[in-house]
């Protein structure tokens, strides 16, 4: 296992990569050539992959190597179920507790994750706030679609920013984001059709 200093810096850089679609979907991830592009030995870019793997972010295949995991439409529904049914606990274990601000110097993407992590915050439960974050990684990417998808996302986010910064109540704050999570579902065709479409950014 690589020393922590290493790994965590690698592991993190190749997540960002896959969070906002390096390679295309399905594409063989080149572990020398990530190394070389990351200055690191292959140790930590293997154990990286690794535990991405384990994660479901990226597929192993003995003799074929690793590969950009490909979102299907049911698991991005299922995502998408499980992700609302934990923001729901969150709200539950401690409604009346105040976020902490999002801010608003960043893409829409990171933005709406680092709100939906403000509602994580919001609860007790550790267990909740880490299986959000590892739920919102995986569908992350998905996220840079949504205003091709659904047109106009801002207006939207607007009103569950301000909800869940000013702790709304708490039948406000479930139907704003039962809202949210089932017009993508609704769309849940389009976003793995677009998805599986995408051709990466590496050259």
């Amino acid at each position: 296992m690589s020393p922590a200093h290493v790994f965590e810096p690698t592991y993190e850089a190749i997540k960002r990569r896959l969070m906002t679609g390096e390679w295309a979907t399905g594409a063989r991830i080149e572990a020398a050539r990530l190394a070389d592009d990351l200055g690191v030995s292959m140790t930590p870019v293997r154990d990286s992959l690794y535990r991405l793997n384990g994660e479901r972010m990226v597929d192993f295949t003995p003799g074929e190597g690793f590969h950009v995991h490909r979102l299907t439409e049911t698991e991005f529904r299922d995502l998408l179920e499980l992700h609302l049914i934990l923001q729901l606990a969150a709200l539950a274990t401690a409604p009346n507790r105040l976020a902490i601000p999002v801010s608003a110097d960043q893409p829409y993407p990171d933005r709406i994750a680092d709100l939906f992590l403000a509602v994580a915050d919001r609860s007790s439960n550790a267990e909740i706030v880490a299986s959000i974050a590892a739920i919102g990684d995986r569908l992350q990417f998905s996220r840079h679609f949504d205003a091709a998808i659904l047109g106009d996302v801002e207006a939207e986010y607007k009103l569950l920013e301000a909800a869940i910064v000013d702790a709304a109540p708490q039948t406000e704050m479930r139907s704003l984001l039962l809202g949210y999570h089932e017009r993508r579902a609704r769309e849940a065709t389009s976003y793995a059709r677009t998805l599986a479409a995408h051709p990466g950014r590496q050259s």
